[in-house]
């Protein structure tokens, strides 16, 4: 994140000469603040940087980046209107609007976040991402045509990217290919990726669990776990790969953490009354 901030630091703001010293070492400070994992302080120090020049031209860079310290911080409508405010003059309007569709995601504000993937694919039409994301709004909404659309899309853009792989395991995994799908996260996590995200396992967990390979599946959920305490979904699997392994005592507290977190209260039910047998 430090990097991150600098980068947009030294290519965006003007020399150093030419900035008021204050606001210019407050930016600074905010880095290391970040770099010290202080997020709130950085964020503060960010509003004071920009409440003492309200009109400076960069100022758009920078509550990108406190947008993105308030949705860490969990201050989702906070972190609304940052990216909200940051949209007008910013040198990246592409990086703003997907950061504030993923949070409307968040925040289940759907319809909002479709209308930002629109905006996405009519200014970049070749935003394999934005495709994507777009896609699995589609199937939020039970309409497959339409997302496998946008996923065929993506494949017509950019055949090996990332989000063009997502989606092919995505409609395998709907067509209950799990063998295929599982491949595709395969490939993902041993690709040469310094940190390989989480969301990867979980996925290539769940294909083992319904292919059977319950002692693969239990290894990945391990690799990740300490990571997804807020994960109702990753309790349900756990409970599954659990409740296979004869430990229903175990798998019916995380079918119950599910549901604390927010899973489908009918769908745990009938796993539930599984355990008690």
């Amino acid at each position: 994140m430090r990097l991150f901030l600098r980068l947009l630091f030294f290519v965006f703001f003007l020399p150093a000469t030419l900035l008021a010293q204050s606001y210019e070492e407050l930016v600074e400070q905010s880095a290391t603040f970040i770099e010290e994992n202080n997020l709130e302080t950085a964020a503060q120090t960010l509003q004071k940087a920009m409440s003492l020049d309200p009109a400076n031209e960069h100022n758009p860079v920078l509550l990108l980046n406190l947008g993105i310290l308030q949705r860490q911080l969990g201050l989702l409508d906070d972190a609304y209107i940052s990216f909200t405010a940051s949209i007008a003059n910013n040198p990246m309007p592409a990086l703003v609007l997907h950061n504030r569709a993923s949070l409307l995601c968040e925040m289940e504000r759907f319809n909002e976040a479709m209308e930002d993937y629109n905006s996405l694919i009519r200014l970049y039409p070749d935003d394999v991402e934005a495709y994507y994301r777009r896609g699995l709004l589609f199937l939020e909404q039970h309409d497959r045509v339409r997302a496998e659309a946008d996923f065929n899309m993506s494949e017509q853009i950019e055949p090996n990217n990332l989000y063009t792989r997502l989606s092919k395991a995505l409609i395998y995994k709907l067509d209950d290919n799990w063998d295929a799908a599982e491949k595709i996260y395969t490939s993902l996590i041993e690709s040469d990726q310094q940190q390989v995200d989480p969301s990867f396992y979980i996925n290539r967990a769940e294909c083992y669990v319904n292919t059977g390979q319950i002692f693969r599946a239990s290894a990945d959920l391990r690799v990740i776990e300490n990571s997804q305490a807020n994960n109702p979904y990753f309790y349900f699997l756990r409970g599954r790969v659990r409740f296979e392994q004869f430990d229903k005592i175990a798998a019916q507290a995380d079918f119950k953490k599910a549901g604390e977190l927010g899973y489908d209260a009918t769908l745990l039910e009938a796993w539930l009354k599984k355990t008690e047998k």
